[in-house]
């Protein structure tokens, strides 16, 4: 009877012990239902991860991703954040006539998901005009996101019971955007107000002085930390008007400790590499020199062969659209005038803030030798909507249409790899610049006076 107990109790012991090591899943299994689905994709993207999911024909989607607890993007139509953690059954139902608004999550994982789209929101709100907040005096803009920040953290004290471990992440994360928020004031300012020569009060930036600039483990985990340490390590705008800091940039890339910051700083500098920028060659020598990924730069070699056919004076691409007011337009057909081409998209919001900076552009050299080209890379399914938005904006010049979405020869033959872009071209259809000034910078109107009048 003893031995016969024993045994018993040693299978009771293997069943229990068996039970208590079942280790979590590795992977999250993710649903969800699209109302006014467009297309038949969808993708979650994050740190050096990209996956895409089949969108059904009646909306819905389903799949397994093999990932780490992190933050991740959800981009179908728009693009939304995410926080995934392996074991997560999530299931998220939205629609793209009304994106933002009609986000819900249910599943494993929903808790903290309805926190972050209900954070977009309350952010969007105390917001409001990007242009007016940048345009605030340094004191209300400070307080404006010190506001933000609060707003988010007492929707996050609701997770606390819930989620602390989340919310131990998120907290940090709310930091860091708040930073960041900092950390753009004074270019954004500078923008917006058409003073190149802003500079913002010490207070504005003080809180910057604290942070670790090096820090590989909130690289990989943070979009907000990342998006800092680019901002700091290499500011847009000192870059494209100083190009003389250029060697300065690549050597504190150098300096830091972290593979990944560097090989991401160097994949953010490929991302200047540009025909009209001065320092193309220096751009492309300094990131095949610190990137270890050879993967970026085998990408970065063909972008710098292609761009070295886009300098100044080289013949520009040509190309052969529809017409918004009938038939096909070519690059042939636009000879004997200087050519100022916007490639833009209806979805793209940057490129329709820049609208009725183009419609003054326009006005002012209405009788001059210049003719304003706007090309879309609107989806196929879009070509309706792209007509549309033409007759309801009464957009001038010549309207195009490139039907090869991020595949169209404007594209590819042009090294474009983010829009709105603008490209100058001169009467004998020779490139002036590649990647020349936006609407709304007073550049373009000192480019073209120098050439026009």
């Amino acid at each position: 009877m003893f031995y016969i107990k024993s045994i018993l109790s040693l299978t009771t012991l293997l069943i229990l012990s068996g039970c208590g090591s079942e280790k979590t899943p590795d992977y999250v299994l993710f649903s969800g239902t699209i109302q006014n689905p467009r297309g038949e994709k969808a993708f979650v993207l994050g740190s050096d991860f990209s996956h895409e999911l089949q969108v059904n024909e009646d909306g819905t989607f389903s799949d397994t991703l093999h990932v780490t607890q992190s933050y991740y993007s959800f981009s179908h139509a728009e693009m939304t954040t995410i926080f995934l953690t392996p074991g997560d059954s999530l299931h998220l139902d939205v629609d793209t006539a009304q994106y933002d608004e009609s986000l819900v999550y249910s599943g494993t994982g929903a808790v903290v998901n309805n926190y972050l789209a209900k954070k977009y929101l309350e952010k969007e709100k105390i917001t409001g005009d990007y242009k007016a907040l940048y345009l605030l005096d340094e004191a209300a803009y400070v307080k404006k996101n010190q506001d933000i920040k609060e707003a988010c953290t007492l929707l996050l004290e609701n997770l606390k019971a819930t989620d602390p471990e989340f919310v131990e992440i998120e907290t940090k994360n709310l930091n860091y955007e708040y930073l960041g928020m900092l950390k753009y004031y004074e270019s954004s300012h500078a923008y917006y107000a058409e003073d190149p020569e802003f500079k913002a009060q010490d207070f504005v930036t003080a809180p910057l002085k604290e942070v670790d600039f090096d820090n590989d483990a909130d690289y990989i985990t943070f979009s907000s930390y990342k998006n800092l340490v680019a901002s700091e390590m290499m500011d847009y705008n000192t870059l494209m008007n100083h190009p003389e800091t250029l060697a300065a940039v690549i050597a504190r890339i150098k300096g830091l400790k972290s593979e990944n910051i560097r090989n991401g700083l160097a994949k953010a500098l490929g991302g200047y590499l540009s025909p009209s920028y001065e320092g193309v060659q220096e751009i492309y020598s300094g990131v095949m020199e610190i990137s270890t990924n050879d993967e970026d730069k085998a990408e970065l070699t063909e972008k710098y062969n292609r761009i070295s056919k886009l300098f100044k004076g080289q013949p520009a691409p040509k190309f052969d659209y529809i017409n918004y007011a009938g038939g096909k337009t070519s690059m042939d057909d636009l000879a004997g005038k200087y050519v100022y081409f916007d490639i833009w998209a209806t979805w793209c919001g940057p490129c329709i803030r820049e609208i009725p900076y183009l419609k003054e552009v326009e006005g002012k050299y209405h009788d001059a030798n210049v003719q304003f080209v706007s090309v879309s890379i609107d989806r196929l399914d879009d070509f309706e909507k792209w007509k549309t938005f033409i007759a309801e904006k009464d957009l001038g010049g010549i309207q195009l249409y490139a039907d090869g979405d991020w595949k169209s020869s404007i594209i590819t033959d042009y090294a474009i790899d983010g829009i709105p872009r603008f490209i100058l071209v001169d009467p004998s259809g020779n490139i002036v610049s590649a990647d020349a000034p936006r609407p709304s910078s007073p550049a373009l109107v000192e480019l073209l006076d120098g050439l026009v009048f």
